[in-house]
This record gives structure tokens, C-alpha cells and sequence, in this order.
């Protein structure tokens, strides 16, 4: 079946592939919850694709070094508009390890994540 995502490199982490569908649907069994008890709004829900794809990237970046730092990163499947006060890059960035590795330093804390959404047939790290 293909993947509804492009990205830039093909995913070659063979458990990303493994693990995405059953990441979907704990993800969906809580979005479910929330909405039943806490009466949530919809939240954004990466496709299984979707996960694999970002599993893939944060994996193989975990691997890189950068000056011989080793990068940390948390992403957010979000899109910007739906953030209180989003950091946006002048220009999206591919979702790709070596983005990832080169972005680690500066967002390594706690509460900071990297936005990721799709962005035409692809995802790309928009702040």
C-alpha cells in the first residue's frame, strides 16, 4: 500500500513501519476519550503514514552528530494556526534527519517542540 506521505528520503527504519499503526490508534483512543469526557475539539491525528515518517526522521537524526552534539528533538504534529503563539521559519523545512540533527541544540528544553504538519504531499517543520 503506499504511503500517503512523501518525504524526502524513503523510510528506511523498518519499525517505524511496524509501530505506526498501532501509535494511531492509542493517539485515536485517547482523542476518543478526551472528547467523551472532557467534551474536547478535534485535535490534529497523524495517519499511520504520517508517524512512520516522523518516526523515520527523529530515529535516524538521534543517530547524527552535530559538532559533536547529540541532538534531541520533540516534534508536534500540529499546524501552526492552531497554536497560541507559533515560532514560524521564514521558510518551512523538509522533515528530515539531518534538519532534525541541525535543529536539536536550539530546541532541546523542556516545552519546546518542532511544529511539523503536511505541507503540499509531504511534512515539513514549520517552526
Amino acid at each position: 500500500m503506499p504511503s500517503a506521505v512523501s518525504t524526502a528520503a524513503p523510510v528506511t527504519y523498518s519499525a517505524a513501519r511496524v509501530v505506526a499503526p498501532q501509535v494511531h490508534g492509542h493517539f485515536m483512543r485517547h482523542l476518543q476519550a478526551l472528547r467523551r469526557d472532557a467534551g474536547a475539539p478535534a485535535l490534529p491525528v497523524p495517519d499511520a503514514a504520517a508517524i512512520e515518517a516522523l518516526i523515520d526522521a527523529a530515529f535516524w537524526a538521534s543517530l547524527r552528530r552535530q559538532e559533536g552534539y547529540v541532538p534531541t528533538v520533540s516534534l508536534a504534529f500540529m499546524p501552526p494556526d492552531r497554536v497560541a503563539r507559533p515560532l514560524l521559519f521564514a521558510q518551512p523545512l523538509p522533515l528530515a534527519p539531518g534538519t532534525l540533527a541541525r535543529l536539536g541544540p536550539a530546541v532541546e528544553r523542556p516545552g519546546v517542540h518542532l511544529g511539523v504538519w503536511r505541507q503540499g504531499e509531504g511534512l515539513q517543520v514549520w517552526g
